[in-house]
């Protein structure tokens, strides 16, 4: 089945979904994922339900697990829509939740489990792979796309939030992505253009836009601004223009533009990158962010637990992003400075790199990190990183290369959460997933895990 064939076949189930939404006329509880794509995604909604002049809530969750249900239960809602979870955990949400119609917009890998209450869209009912084809925002533009005509402009949202999900590989999208792009391309909602892509092209003094830089990450330069303008000068790079205003990339020479890149390559290859990571195409939005770039403003707003005001930037009533970003950066830099200078603590096997961070790495960011150092400083084909997450739990983050051969992580998180009496986030991908297991249990985690890879 062709990609138009299977989006045809997506449509025709949001459409069933779509009749019950459009039928209740009670209070309706929307939960979405705290990361890019489930920010992206409760904003979809978000606006197709203000569109419908629904009574409606909305909040957002790091994981959906037996808590977050029993609490769910406990409030007067008259339906419950959750966005990019869900899928994982439709046994437990039966137990508890199953009075009421549950819709679960989701893309990760479903449980075969099913009830006369749940309106369930999920591409890989209709052969889409939902780990790179499609993420949860555009499983949910899909929905909000069968419930008005108006929802046709948050299409840019949905490619975001895939951009979000890291299903933008090697600068292309692939499957549904791939079409709706061409749409947002087609309706204007996003223009393509071609150059160095660093962050902050239209948006960011050219300093900053290297000070924030983690891809790549500059040794002694990534999150400090003096240092970046001090890298600049040493390029014969202007910071300033003749008026006194702060240059921007895209206010450099075709000359500065080529040599700066020149240098980051240079350092983009002697971490372990290619020059494809820095040069080729941009997705620019109408707000003169790349696609990029505004995912990472959004994951940042999830990581630092600022959800809701990520959902603000999302439908253009958002502040503060530069404060947001610069928060954010300086903490992934700080991570990534520390996993550098502490490899010699990794456990290294022939699977695996087991980074044991403990208090060291905020849980909220310890998946964001694993997936920088498995572009450039992971030999193994799967990465797995451990951070403290309050007095009795460790967060697990696990990442696999794209070509990963035969790697389900999704399956091993599972298999081993079940030993270690923790919580898996539901579903997982085949090369991303995570976990909460008891403190003091990493090197069972370890053990368990080498078992099945």
């Amino acid at each position: 089945m062709d990609a138009k064939r299977k989006v045809q076949a997506l449509a025709d189930m949001a459409a069933y979904v779509a009749k019950a939404i459009e039928k209740e006329r009670g209070h309706i509880k929307v939960v979405s994922h705290f990361d890019c794509d489930g920010i992206c995604a409760g904003a979809i909604i978000y606006k197709t339900l203000k569109y419908l002049d629904k009574d409606f809530d909305i909040s957002f969750v790091k994981q959906l697990g037996k808590d977050e249900i029993v609490e769910l239960s406990h409030e007067k809602n008259s339906m419950l829509i959750l966005c990019d979870v869900g899928s994982g955990q439709l046994d437990m949400i039966k137990h508890y939740i199953s009075k009421i119609p549950v819709v679960v917009l989701d893309h990760h890998p479903p449980q075969d489990c099913a009830w006369d209450k749940l309106y369930h869209l999920n591409p890989y009912f209709a052969s889409i792979d939902g780990a790179n084809e499609i993420s949860g925002a555009g499983v949910t533009y899909v929905l909000a796309r069968s419930l008005s005509v108006q929802s046709k402009k948050l299409i840019d949202l949905a490619i975001v939030g895939a951009c979000g999900d890291v299903q933008y590989q090697n600068g292309e999208f692939s499957g549904v992505n791939r079409l709706l792009l061409e749409d947002a391309e087609y309706s204007g909602a996003i223009r393509c253009e071609k150059g160095l892509k660093l962050f902050g092209r239209y948006t960011k003094p050219i300093h900053k836009a290297i000070e924030y830089s983690t891809d790549p990450f500059i040794p002694d330069v990534s999150g400090n601004e003096s240092a970046a303008v001090q890298f600049l000068s040493e390029l014969g790079i202007a910071v300033v223009d003749r008026k006194g205003k702060w240059r921007r990339l895209c206010d450099l020479s075709k000359e500065e533009e080529k040599k700066l890149a020149t240098v980051l390559v240079l350092e983009n290859i002697s971490e372990g990158g290619t020059a494809g990571d820095l040069i080729g195409t941009i997705y620019v939005l109408k707000n003169n962010y790349d696609i990029r770039e505004f995912s990472s403003v959004l994951n940042a707003c999830g990581r630092l637990e600022k959800p809701a005001e990520g959902l603000r930037i999302c439908i253009g009533a958002g502040e503060n992003i530069d404060k947001i970003l610069h928060e954010y950066r300086k903490k992934i830099a700080t991570a990534v400075f520390w996993a550098k200078k502490n490899r010699a603590s990794f456990v290294v096997t022939k699977s695996a790199t087991y980074v044991l961070a403990g208090g060291n790495i905020d849980e909220n960011i310890i998946g964001t990190v694993v997936s920088i150092l498995l572009k450039k400083d992971i030999k193994t084909e799967v990465v797995v990183g451990f951070g403290n997450a309050g007095r009795e739990w460790v967060k697990v983050s696990t990442r696999a290369k794209p070509k990963a051969d035969g790697v389900d992580l999704g399956a091993v998180i599972r298999k081993v959460v079940v030993k270690l009496g923790g919580e898996s986030e539901g579903g997982g991908h085949a090369n991303a997933a995570g976990a909460k297991i008891p403190k003091g249990s990493e090197m069972k985690f370890v053990e368990f895990a080498e078992e099945i890879l």
